[in-house]
């Protein structure tokens, strides 16, 4: 019987072996597709985990075209604040869940650490409030407001300092990779918050090279636009500017009114005003560390976006918010270089306090990432940002469509030069803001902003010798030049306060009363 089969499996040995063979290909294959990556996939610099495989056609920011007053239904029309669910509550939930091992050793290690250190802070340090002046005329809804001193600790203040002394169209290049692992730091703070594991990584996906559909001009008039700005003031920045990116950057990046928004949220929503109320500086410092710390998504948003529009009306717009971040930034370093030196006066139960340790943490951060940079003082940071706005202003000179607001352009490299060398008191750098606006002409495209406080700069050099018998800046010219840019702002920073104090930190009927 042996034999027989023997002969059988002989005479068809042909046929088993295709069968074999067939099989164990097959199961190669299906063992190959289930446990490995795409053989066709991109090998492109940076870290792995932010990209998806090339199949994947649609960017990461998905843009919607419809009607831009849609879904207005489903803002909150009363204007309450959805703040508190989103910022200030501390290290929210149990971070029991956290898979905390995977982190060790790697890129987020850090970050982990300081989210688990942070995570009974407000149980560890007091966080009274003293000291406070009576007279100050700021709203006790401002002073005691909620503060996001985890964050504060957590987070970027300071996201421009890593790059500070890279050439701006490095940062260009780079922005799409900062972006991606911008948002994979947030989902895992948000992981840990919620102490469990629910979202995927953040991937950036890849888009193929093609044309896309025509966009629409963005139709919404200044009353408009100012309408849906203060229903929104009140939430959160990041839910502000993941619902502006949502529902209007699909609309055409040089015609209609889209860019104008772009500035408009950027200077109303974003950009807030930090107030001193009393003599404590540490109220101010973090105060001011926050309003640094919540620009950094806009930052990271915009840089990205600029990354694909840099030549637009609305890459423009984007241009002069991100060389107002980096102004703000030199001067936030400035608050950090002070409470630097007066924490070694405090005394032991003022470490207790909570501002206090928040701004201690702050300082012990950036030290390291300050001396890689070489910036010892404020003389050297304000010198290292004044290169790279200069860089940014230049950048704008050279990419605006059409002469799109040149002339604000030309003012704002001017003054850049003049108040650092004011700072220095260096005359030459004063002489080179004044060649710059001297390149400023009356004729332009799009809005003057800073025509009037133009008009004062050349009133004053018209009527004033810039040398003096010694060959120096008069020091009646340089006064007079002084005065018209420091005050140039004074009736729109008065609005602002006011439209801040109505919606944001309105006052009591007994503020109101005295």
């Amino acid at each position: 019987m042996f034999g027989n089969f023997v002969k059988f499996f002989y005479a068809n040995r042909l046929f088993f072996a295709a069968y074999l063979s067939v099989s164990i290909h097959i199961t190669i294959a299906i063992w190959s597709y289930n446990e490995s990556q795409s053989p066709y996939g991109l090998t492109i610099c940076g870290p792995s985990w932010i990209y998806d495989t090339e199949e994947t056609k649609e960017t990461e920011l998905v843009f919607e075209m419809g009607n831009q007053l849609e879904g207005d239904k489903k803002r909150d029309q009363d204007g309450e604040s959805d703040e508190g669910e989103e910022e200030g509550e501390g290290e929210k939930g149990k971070n029991e869940g956290f898979a905390k091992g995977k982190y060790e050793g790697g890129q987020w290690d850090k970050l982990v650490k300081d989210l688990e250190s942070t995570s009974d802070l407000r149980k560890n340090f007091k966080n009274d409030l003293d000291s406070i002046v009576p007279s100050s005329g700021i709203s006790d809804s401002y002073i005691k407001r909620e503060r996001d001193y985890e964050d504060i600790i957590v987070k970027e203040v300071f996201p421009t300092l890593h790059s500070i002394r890279e050439p701006f169209k490095v940062d260009i290049e780079e922005a799409e990779d900062s972006l991606a692992v911008h948002k994979e730091r947030n989902r895992i703070i948000e992981e840990f918050r919620k102490g469990e594991e629910e979202s995927p990584p953040i991937t950036m996906r890849l888009s193929l090279e093609g044309e896309k559909p025509p966009r629409s001009p963005l139709q919404m008039p200044k009353e408009e636009r100012s309408r849906y700005l203060d229903q929104s003031l009140k939430q959160s920045k990041e839910k502000q500017l993941n619902e502006f990116i949502s529902r209007f950057l699909g609309y055409d990046v040089n015609k209609g009114d889209l860019s104008t928004f772009v500035r408009d949220l950027y200077y109303e929503n974003l950009q807030r005003l930090a107030y001193t109320f009393s003599n404590d500086p540490t109220y101010f410092a973090v105060d001011y560390f926050q309003e640094n710390l919540n620009k950094e998504d806009f930052l990271k948003q915009m840089m990205a976006l600029l990354s694909e529009h840099l030549g637009t009306k609305t890459g423009t717009e984007i241009l002069f918010t991100i060389e107002n971040i980096y102004e703000i930034q030199g001067r936030a370093l400035n608050v950090y270089f002070q409470n630097e030196s007066l924490y070694q006066t405090y005394s032991e139960e003022r470490k207790k306090e909570l501002r206090v340790e928040t701004i201690r943490r702050v300082v012990e951060k950036y030290k390291p990432i300050l001396r890689e940079k070489k910036i010892r003082s404020f003389s050297d940071a304000e010198a290292a940002y004044t290169n790279k706005r200069l860089q940014i202003i230049d950048s704008l000179i050279q990419n605006t469509p059409n002469g799109y607001r040149l002339q604000d352009a030309l003012f704002e490299k001017g003054r850049i030069l003049w108040e650092s060398g004011i700072l220095k008191g260096d005359d030459k750098l004063l002489y080179q803001a004044i060649d710059e606006w001297k390149k400023i002409s009356k004729k332009g495209d799009g809005d003057f902003l800073a025509e009037k406080t133009v008009e004062n700069i050349i009133l004053t050099l018209q009527q004033e010798e810039i040398r003096d018998a010694f060959g120096k800046f008069p020091s009646h010219t340089r006064e007079r030049i002084d005065m018209a840019i420091r005050y140039r702002l004074a009736d729109v920073l008065e609005k602002k306060k006011l439209r801040e104090e109505k919606i944001l930190w309105p006052k009591t009927k007994k503020q109101v009363q005295n």
